[in-house]
């Protein structure tokens, strides 16, 4: 139907596709940064997240933390309670022989102290809870983004 793709053969969409991605358990700090240069920070689909808002969101933890470091601050990240702390987690204590890239989902985040069977409203509990605590860590360790 293609002019000129007449006689193209198609394999399996997204079995070409690859994308190139540290082992970020086994060669990253917690933070994503290199081992022996704290100041060399990682961010996006080169860490192993995949999505357009995960990448996103690590270049701003990556931003947030070189900023702490240069002030001779220790880096933060954001609680495991939080999409983001648990992407986090994931990727430093992700089995480094098994490695694979991660899109954030509801496994990853710490389950509620009280089990919820609905599962919108245990997802809509997951995300309340997630604000609170993720408006309480930006307030304690980067209160410049509290005025943003």
């Amino acid at each position: 139907m293609i002019p000129g793709l007449e006689q193209a053969e198609f394999l399996r969409m997204g079995s070409i596709h690859r994308n190139a991605y540290i082992n970020s358990p086994a060669a990253l700090t917690p933070y994503l940064a290199l081992r022996d240069r704290a100041t060399t920070l990682f961010a996006g689909q080169l860490t192993g997240v995949e999505g357009y808002t995960e990448s996103t969101a690590t270049g701003l933890i990556a931003g947030i933390n070189l900023a702490r470091l240069l002030r001779g601050e220790e880096p933060v990240l954001p609680p495991t309670t939080t999409m983001l702390g648990a992407l986090y987690r994931y990727l430093r204590e992700a089995d480094p022989r098994h490695f694979q890239p991660m899109n954030a989902n509801f496994g990853l985040v710490d389950d509620l102290p009280v089990r919820v069977k609905d599962k919108r409203e245990k997802r809509e509990s997951i995300a309340a809870r997630a604000l609170t605590e993720f408006e309480a860590w930006r307030d304690a360790h980067c209160p410049e983004l509290s005025r943003v």
